[in-house]
């Protein structure tokens, strides 16, 4: 896959998934690599930035889930305590 290809497909699929592009980029890695049987690095594998989560996705041939990490706010209540 050329570079302008490889850059085209990665915009796109951000676009059309509101991925981002750093993600989108890290699955159509990935999928290169799974369609050339080129072994992963151990950095993708375990790596839990957006590029290494989109590796994953492409490489192994799954779909990204729609989850967003959102922050989680604990309250103690004095009731609670």
């Amino acid at each position: 896959m050329g570079v302008v290809a490889f850059r085209e497909k990665s915009q796109m699929l951000a676009e059309q998934y509101g991925w981002s592009l750093s993600t989108a980029q890290g699955y159509v890695d990935g999928e290169t690599f799974r369609k050339r049987h080129r072994p992963a690095t151990d950095h993708v594998l375990v790596g839990i930035d957006e590029y290494s989560l989109g590796f994953r996705a492409g490489y192994f041939n799954r779909a990204l889930s729609s989850y967003t990490p959102t922050e989680i706010e604990f309250s103690l209540s004095p009731d609670s305590l």
